[in-house]
């Protein structure tokens, strides 16, 4: 826990998006992470769906995003 809040995250993800080959990116995390969907909701990615069962009691919620290509 004390890793979180220091910007890996976003990093991360901001590196994927910059070396995406397809047209969109698609990233998940579990229904209780709610700092991961935070995240993904302010660098603009958009909800696409859940999978239950994959984590008892704790599903799997997917997001998209169309990376900006330079």
């Amino acid at each position: 826990m004390h890793r979180q809040r220091k910007g890996i995250g976003e990093a991360l993800l901001l590196y994927l998006e910059a070396v995406c080959p397809t047209e969109k990116l698609f990233i998940s995390t579990n229904l209780s992470n709610k700092q991961m969907q935070r995240l993904c909701r302010r660098l603009g990615y958009m909800p696409s769906g859940m999978i239950d069962n994959l984590d008892p009691g704790d599903p799997e919620v997917f997001s998209c995003k169309k990376p900006q290509r330079s």
